[in-house]
């Protein structure tokens, strides 16, 4: 191994330590004749790795007093020839997003690594393995993934730049973009008032932890002055699910609403389908659209992914280049009816 790559390599480690929560945030990390012995390396090996460290501003060098580790929080100049997407190839909206994600991309010059998230692998982990390979801008589809907020701290830390699309989870450590949920749930339901419809009923996912869901939700209950949902469908039965919204609608003994708002394009696919079913005289909206919306007379509300990729692209450059005046931000993209 040169000795350039020798250096390399022991800094990796302590970065490898640094995310494991080896060595804390504060905390300082062993003197150096016993941090050299521990790594098994020579002292001169061991200060020019923790030269490089201190570059990145992950550690402080304390004359007398030690060698302490340091967080920041700000952007990182990196090379943007590469960018990495993080998504789940089996979401539907996904084949529309990575287009133009990789149209915008090459426009821009950048190539995209596309990446699908390991199911036996953390988020964060898989983000690690990135930096470990040099690769330091990453777009996140995050989706129903958790996170693990410190680990992305460590990972902004060490110099990652992160913006995550249609959640807040990455805050205040990554730049966030999605739909403006207020203003599409607003232009909907108007809409529906326009065509006649007073009694307006919401379909949606029973998962409140995720940001969109969440979002659009609330919006509802706001604008349309409801107090409950009208029907929420089980998260875990999503390949099921009109078959559940089927067996609900049926067995209702409330009287039905006239139209039905759906929080995204699998649950408006559901309601749309259980409906016409049923033969029932009820107005679906929903947010995305579909193949069968038009033969369904579907209403749907239609994200701007041009602009959305627009924006995560800047988002990544303006880490690049604003450095420590960064501060992590959320975008919201208006769609159109």
């Amino acid at each position: 191994m040169g000795e350039e790559n020798l250096y390399i390599n022991v800094k990796n480690r302590i970065c490898e330590a640094i995310f494991n929560g080896t060595y804390k945030e504060g905390e300082k990390i062993p003197a150096e004749r016993n941090l050299a012995e521990e790594l098994d390396v020579s002292r001169v090996t061991l200060r020019k790795a923790l030269e490089l460290l201190e570059e990145d501003n992950l550690i402080v060098r304390e004359v007398g007093s030690g060698t302490r580790i340091c967080f920041h929080n700000y952007g990182t100049a990196c090379n943007m020839d590469m960018i990495v997407l993080i998504a789940p190839a089996k979401n539907p909206f996904f084949s529309d997003f990575i287009a133009h994600f990789q149209r915008y991309a090459q426009r821009e010059g950048s190539m995209v690594l596309y990446v699908e998230p390991p199911p036996r692998e953390t988020l964060e982990n898989c983000l690690y393995r990135l930096y470990k390979r040099g690769l330091q801008n990453v777009a996140v589809w995050l989706e129903d993934l958790p996170v693990d907020i410190e680990k992305l701290k460590r990972l902004r830390a060490m110099g990652m730049n992160m913006v995550f699309f249609d959640t807040d989870k990455g805050l205040p450590y990554a730049d966030c973009v999605a739909l403006d949920n207020d203003r599409a749930i607003c232009e909907i339901y108007e809409k529906l008032r326009e065509m006649g419809y007073t009694d307006i009923g919401y379909a949606g996912w029973d998962r409140s932890d995720i940001y969109s869901i969440r979002g659009r939700e609330r919006a509802y209950l706001k604008i349309a002055g409801a107090k409950e949902i009208f029907l929420r469908l089980p998260w875990k039965c999503r390949n099921s699910s009109s078959d559940f919204v089927l067996n609900r609608l049926k067995a209702s003994k409330e009287r039905l609403p006239q139209a039905i708002i759906c929080g995204d394009r699998e649950s408006g696919v559901a309601v749309s389908k259980a409906a016409g079913r049923l033969k029932l005289q009820m107005q679906i909206a929903s947010i995305d659209d579909f193949r069968e919306a038009k033969r369904r007379h579907v209403v749907t509300y239609v994200q701007n992914l041009k602009e959305s990729v627009s924006q995560i692209y800047e988002c990544l450059q303006e880490q690049n280049q604003k450095g420590e005046s960064w501060v992590s931000d959320v975008y919201l993209i208006k769609g159109s009816l």
